[in-house]
């Protein structure tokens, strides 16, 4: 994770994809959402993609600023009327601004963290919060060991990290660099179960870049293999939003 945010390519592949990662991608646990958002609440929402965030916090009540360096992207943002702004948020220009709640739905994996924590540090006002989201989507039937099984480019499409095993040490080192940064971190997970048809998650899984980015002869033959696994079934998803959220 920690240098995903150096592969621009994918980072600015999904503009070519926008509609269908709108519409395909889920939405944030709305417990967690009510949690730390509120009316009359200022925000930043930090890759904001194509606004599926940026959404739930205004249907709250909360005045949204979306930052967002894909174009494409943005452009789906603007259209649903949130403001957004086009950069990195590396090279945004924060013009001095400041923020009740700085989010980052799906989206830390892609900014520097060595520049990005001690800079939000100085974003959010006292006493508000930095929250980081990811939503884990782990199918059961078929399992993810099968669809693992039946070709080497299939990735999980997980929470934080595409390895489990590595996601407990990226959730360790982003709250040693949020507690370095003089925030004080919980962490928070939202669960619940869903069942998809299988055609649908293989449209959802091709939105995530590990996926789209293939080459066209691989990414054919990857669906190809995973929907022989899938055959008629629907797909029975155990899903989670994961929170990290920094308190200043």
């Amino acid at each position: 994770m920690a240098e995903l945010h150096r592969d621009r390519r994918r980072a600015l592949s999904f503009g070519a994809i926008a509609d269908a990662y709108d519409r395909l991608r889920p939405r944030y646990a709305d417990a967690l959402i009510d949690a730390i958002a509120g009316p009359g609440m200022t925000a930043l929402d930090v890759g904001a993609g194509t606004g599926i965030l940026s959404r739930q916090l205004r249907e709250r009540g909360v005045d949204v600023l979306a930052v967002e360096p894909d174009p494409g992207m943005a452009g789906v943002v603007q259209r649903a009327g949130i403001p957004v702004e086009v950069a990195t948020f590396e090279e945004w220009d924060d013009r001095g601004r400041a923020f009740d709640l700085v989010t980052f739905g799906q989206s830390f994996h892609w900014v520097d963290a060595e520049v990005a924590v001690p800079r939000l540090a100085g974003l959010v006002r006292q006493p508000g919060r930095v929250v980081l989201l990811w939503n884990k989507l782990r199918p059961s039937s078929p399992s993810n060991d099968e669809l693992r099984a039946a070709s080497p480019d299939y990735v999980n499409v997980d929470a934080v990290s595409s390895d489990p095993s590595q996601a407990d040490a990226a959730l360790a080192e982003l709250r040693g660099r949020f507690t370095a940064a003089g925030f004080s971190v919980t962490e928070r997970e939202d669960s619940w179960t869903e069942t998809q048809p299988g055609e649908h998650w293989l449209d959802l899984i091709f939105t995530y870049s590990a996926h789209s980015t293939l080459p066209e002869d691989r990414r054919a033959a990857l669906r190809a293999a995973l929907a022989e696994v899938i055959g008629e079934r629907d797909v029975t998803i155990a899903a989670s939003t994961i929170a990290l959220i920094a308190q200043r």
